[in-house]
């Protein structure tokens, strides 16, 4: 019998090893696939499409490109007087400041809102009132009374936020 040295390197043999034998064939076989997936892309291979390759085609420029909008007409809005529906006792000749709105009414009686300061209210209406015809004299703080002929309606102005809240009683 033959003495083995320590060191000493024994030829391996596939007989000997069974494990070897079954162990080495799937180590190769996925030893390939993991190389074959590191691989370079086909699709990262083919250069880029080239802008000659495209056909140029000619169209016709967009409707509008010839418009003047220097000769558009616009549309012009008159000052709004007045927005909604008086009773039918309120005295006709009796003007409303301009951008009024009816916000409250009863009977012989009104309120309309006017959407800017008492004090760009107040002096210039009562400045449109006697243009009109109406003569207004103070009765109170905020309060006048207005008299045209037969006719009369008790005024009264008062703050309300950034606006103007106008009474008239007539």
């Amino acid at each position: 019998m033959e003495t083995l040295s320590v060191g000493a390197r024994l030829p391996l043999r596939w007989s000997s090893r069974p494990a070897l034998r079954v162990a080495i064939p799937p180590l190769l076989a996925a030893l390939l696939v993991a190389c074959g997936a590191c691989g370079h892309d086909q699709r990262a291979q083919a250069p880029p499409p080239k802008t000659a390759d495209l056909p140029t085609q000619e169209v016709a420029p967009p409707p509008d490109a010839l418009v003047d909008v220097t000769k558009d007409r616009q549309e012009h809005r008159r000052a709004e007087s007045f927005s909604g529906v008086l009773p039918a006792g309120f005295p006709r000749g009796l003007p409303l400041p301009p951008q009024a709105s009816l916000v409250d009414q009863g009977v012989r009686w009104v309120e309309v809102l006017v959407p800017r300061h008492l004090t760009d209210v107040q002096q210039p209406y009562l400045t449109q009132l006697r243009a009109a015809g109406w003569s207004a004299s103070a009765s109170g703080l905020g309060t006048f009374e207005l008299h045209r002929g037969a006719a009369g309606v008790r005024l009264q102005v008062r703050a309300q936020g950034p606006s103007t809240r106008l009474r008239l009683a007539y």
